[in-house]
């Protein structure tokens, strides 16, 4: 797991993949007002694309810990403020929903050595497929929030 502010960016871009540099930059050319929620593709054949979501946060509990298999990602909040709990992958973690196959994703309800970090508007943290992640919690009422998650295929890390 990776966190880091937009604003940052030039300062920090050299220690990162350019994979994650080419959506990185993406992200900061991308006027997100004009877009309206779903999905743009970045990349074709689904390598890199960008989800646009709004939601409301929920308490932590009542939020599941999802993690990836094929998709790197990067949520970078756009509006609100967002808890994400994260904890490494651990042959002691359980998942509750396994949903590898057909949609990339796993779910676990309990997660153990589970940290959070807070995101504010124009930060964003990056996940890869070892980092289990609780997405769209409240860190205190909850709240709408707009954020754009781009998913990048791990083939591209390769190439």
């Amino acid at each position: 797991m990776i966190v880091c502010d937009r604003h940052d960016w030039n300062r920090e871009r050299h220690a990162f993949h350019p994979v994650i540099d080419q959506a990185i930059s993406w992200i900061a050319g991308t006027d997100f007002s004009q877009l309206d929620t779903g999905k743009y593709e970045i990349l074709p054949d689904n390598k890199m694309f960008c989800l646009v979501q709004e939601m409301m946060t929920e308490p932590a509990s009542a939020r599941r810990a999802e993690s990836h298999f094929n998709y790197i990602d990067i949520q970078y909040l756009l509006a609100g403020t967002e808890n994400i709990g994260v904890a490494r992958a651990h042959p002691d973690q359980h998942i509750t929903e396994d949903f590898a196959q057909e949609r990339d994703v796993v779910f676990y309800q309990k997660l153990l050595n589970e940290s959070v970090i807070t995101l504010l508007p124009d930060m964003f943290a990056l996940f890869f497929p070892h980092d289990i992640h609780r997405p769209c919690c409240a860190p205190g009422e909850p709240a709408t929030i707009r954020k754009a998650v781009i998913k990048i295929h791990r083939d591209l890390f390769t190439a």
